[in-house]
């Protein structure tokens, strides 16, 4: 994307890249896409084998002919996250101010960029409104901020295994998880 986008943390961002899968195809009226939210240790691979592992993509199961999210029927869009590792600007991305990678002076990114971003590239690719948005845990909390930022864009939100809030447990096992 060309244009900064404002993060919630004050900074202007960009221009920064975005990458992303489509599976299926775009139906004329534009009415048939779908946007797949990734959780935190997912990436753009949602059916396709991993370009670096060569493992099968995280949700086969649920994408393809026939599936739960049939491409024959849906255009089908993951994009790996803004900060993600895969393609999408993240702090192994070269900070154009310094000429380094980002590393830890990466900007800190919240749900909220996240979506915003996902809105954008979805601007670039045409496609104005969705007909569902589904996730799980991070990417749950992503198809909330979806169904409360753009209401109007979003025909269903699917979110799974996620919450709009926190819990003190929650926060907790987090921060274990990040010391660990």
């Amino acid at each position: 994307m060309r244009e900064p986008l404002r993060l919630d943390c004050g900074v202007d961002f960009g221009p920064f890249t975005i990458a992303y899968q489509t599976y299926g195809k775009l139906n004329p009226e534009r009415s048939n896409a779908i946007l797949i939210c990734h959780a935190l240790t997912g990436d753009q691979y949602a059916a396709e084998p991993h370009p670096i592992t060569g493992s099968a993509g995280w949700w086969t199961t649920m994408v393809g002919p026939g599936g739960v999210l049939d491409t024959e029927r849906y255009f089908l869009v993951c994009a790996n996250v803004l900060g993600g590792c895969m393609g999408t600007t993240g702090p192994k991305d070269i900070n154009p101010a310094t000429g380094e990678p980002w590393a830890l002076d990466f900007p800190v990114i919240t749900i909220h960029d996240m979506v915003r971003a996902q809105k954008l590239l979805l601007e670039h690719l045409g496609i104005d409104t969705l007909f569902a948005v589904i996730g799980g845990s991070m990417g749950a909390m992503q198809v909330l901020q979806w169904a409360s930022s753009y209401p109007e864009s979003v025909f269903a939100a699917v979110p799974i295994a996620g919450s709009a809030r926190h819990s003190a447990q929650n926060i907790a096992f987090h921060e274990v998880g990040r010391q660990a």
